[in-house]
């Protein structure tokens, strides 16, 4: 791993995710790249070119550059590489230019829940940048206590698929020398399906047996059963993937992916499928 962006807006739940890039970056020797995106709101949104004073922009382009050298030196004094970018946009459209042109191993990013309308309007950015980019993106609760990662649990229902983004999930979890990666399949019922034998014994033959520790739980959704998984056992870092989706699929179906990220407890790595 050689680059981990980390956007920052200087509040508790982007100090979080920083904290958890810093374990992640201490383990792979990454870069952390610190990003800062501001932008003002227009004074009347009927007349957009009408904007706020260019003083105050600049003002508010000074204290961002600040923060973000005073995080910096905090950083490097603990010997972590560290490069960063200040600029002016909205936050989600440039997130993901900055990793198209960056191209990550992954991105960090903190998350305040779904309660209240600002959590909501967070919760959705990050939901945004995660639809948006190609690039594994671990999504950080503000209110998740963390103490490095140890226990992974990947959730899906296995596929063939599957295996390519198994084989970076049990690279990563080597990096980090956790201790386990448990396979979680949710049973909701009717359309539950049980893992095809043959497809285990492919995995078995690719990973080995030590890899691959499949579990399943019951639930009446994939949320409700991680959700009890999770209650009953210690769990640090949970895994998911997600397919490309049109975009009628975007608007009108919240995949189980948003849904935990959004409302988990504990830190969401999610890799994408092309």
């Amino acid at each position: 791993m050689q680059t981990i962006i980390v956007p920052t807006d200087f509040s508790d739940a982007a100090d979080n995710a920083l904290k958890v890039a810093k374990t992640i970056a201490l383990k792979t020797k990454a870069t952390i790249h610190l990003a800062n995106f501001y932008s003002l709101p227009m004074s009347d949104y009927s007349y957009p070119e009408i904007s706020m004073p260019s003083e105050i922009l600049k003002q508010v382009a000074d204290a961002a550059k600040i923060e973000i050298e005073k995080l910096t030196l905090a950083l490097q004094s603990e010997g972590f590489m560290v490069v960063s970018t200040v600029a002016m946009g909205f936050p989600t459209d440039e997130i993901i230019d900055l990793a198209n042109k960056v191209k990550p191993d992954l991105i960090v990013m903190g998350t305040t829940g779904a309660t209240g309308i600002i959590n909501k309007v967070i919760g959705s950015n990050a939901a945004h940048v995660m639809q948006k980019t190609d690039y594994p993106i671990m999504l950080v609760p503000q209110d998740c206590t963390f103490d490095g990662i140890h226990n992974i649990v990947y959730l899906a229902e296995l596929r063939e698929d599957d295996t390519p983004i198994l084989s970076k999930l049990f690279d990563f979890a080597d990096a980090l020398e956790a201790q386990h990666v448990r396979l979680l399949n949710v049973n909701t019922g009717f359309f539950f399906q049980a893992i095809d034998e043959q497809l285990m014994l492919k995995l078995d033959n690719t990973f080995g047996l030590e890899k691959i520790k499949l579990e399943t739980v019951n639930g009446a959704d994939t949320k409700d059963g991680i959700d009890h998984y999770l209650e009953k056992h210690l769990v640090d870092l949970v895994v998911m993937s997600t397919h490309k989706k049109t975009l009628l699929e975007r608007i009108f179906v919240r995949s189980n992916t948003n849904k935990m990220a959004l409302y988990s407890k504990v830190p969401v790595l999610v890799y994408h499928k092309s």
